[in-house]
């Protein structure tokens, strides 16, 4: 599969051929075709896992129930999948389950800014993240929370400095007053993970379905990691907490409790941001431009039947390990809208971490 840099004139040009050669019938079937679902991380972290059991399960409720398959195309700081699906045939057929990171991709060069609000916007999910510690670090064990905030520096494992969690991450050390040596390029959550376990990395911010699932049962039940908490959606006077997650205090609440303090000022305002924008919409299910309306509502509309159907809670909850968060296609165009409106000063002091760990 060939991957592609944005041309956005060419590209508009092509969509706008599409667009108008496309039927208006409101008749949609997928009789005999196959969808494919283009997953931008590899196969084995929550973003693969919860693409497969879309493609499982989406099919039931498309009419004439086409075959449905999960493609993952990792690569390019997570972008080399969104470009694939941003330049397929608008079609129906190439669908994206996405870790978009369009929060932060607003900073993009140009070039490479990634237009999300062009896309057929069909939903998606929410999550929680969770950052935990291996109680033996580059700098120090760590047996306690304590302990932790003790450490002179931490070495966190990420992606690349303009991924959210990455950023969030960042943010939330400086606020603790920890030194971050930032260690990305990895491909995903998982690359991360085996990184972390290997000594290579002392600190991640992983998904709550990973969380649950594997560090639990195999990190901190047999203490090789310390979790410290999570990022709660803000709310005015703190951040929402999770049931899933009752046995660990969302940040602001690990701030209060650890510094004396609410967390405040730019680099909080930053982290909320990112919360809402990327937790709120974790995972972004979309099709490309110029995708017919018709097909839109119809592949949004097999979307929201099929978050609501026992057998997929039931699997994509054994996967996750907790009981999925959907975003229906109206929450996901709200959230896209609201990140094309972020505020300068946001963007400013988003933009000074990304440049800092991309030295």
């Amino acid at each position: 599969m060939q991957v592609v840099r944005f041309n956005l004139g060419a590209i508009a040009a092509s969509v706008m051929v599409c667009s108008l050669a496309a039927p208006a019938s409101a008749d949609v079937d997928f009789s005999g075709e196959t969808i494919e679902i283009v997953f931008n991380t590899g196969p084995g972290g929550a973003v693969g896992l919860s693409a497969q059991v879309a493609a499982q399960h989406l099919g039931r409720f498309v009419p004439g129930n086409p075959e449905v398959i999960a493609v993952p195309m990792p690569g390019g700081a997570l972008l080399r999948g969104i470009q694939y699906v941003y330049a397929s045939d608008p079609d129906g057929l190439t669908l994206g389950w996405l870790a978009w990171g369009g929060s932060t991709r607003v900073l993009d060069p140009e070039a490479l800014r990634v237009p999300f609000h062009e896309m057929g916007i069909l939903g998606g999910l929410a999550t929680q993240w969770v950052t935990h510690v291996r109680t033996e670090t580059s700098t120090g064990s760590v047996a306690s929370v304590e302990d932790f905030l003790a450490l002179p520096s931490i070495r966190s494992g990420g992606i690349a400095p303009n991924v959210s969690t990455d950023i969030r991450t960042a943010a939330s050390l400086e606020l603790l007053g920890i030194e971050n040596a930032y260690i990305g390029g990895h491909t995903g959550g998982s690359d991360v993970l085996a990184a972390m376990r290997r000594g290579e990395v002392d600190l991640r911010t992983g998904t709550v379905s990973n969380y649950l699932t594997t560090v639990v049962p195999e990190m901190v039940e047999t203490g090789e990691s310390l979790p410290l908490y999570y990022w709660g959606q803000p709310t005015e006077g703190g951040e929402v907490a999770s049931p899933a997650l009752d046995n660990l205090p969302t940040f602001y609440d690990f701030h209060v409790a650890q510094v004396g303090q609410a967390p405040v000022g730019p680099t909080y305002d930053l982290l909320r941001y990112l919360t809402r924008t990327s937790d709120g919409l974790a995972w972004l299910f979309a099709a490309p431009p110029g995708t017919p309306e018709e097909i839109q509502l119809t592949l949004a509309a097999a979307y929201a039947e099929m978050v609501e159907d026992p057998e997929y809670i039931d699997a994509i909850t054994r996967i996750l390990g907790t009981a999925p968060e959907p975003v229906l296609r109206d929450e996901a165009i709200a959230i896209v809208d609201e990140v094309r409106n972020v505020s300068p000063q946001i963007l400013e002091t988003m933009r000074a971490f990304i440049d800092r760990y991309a030295r």
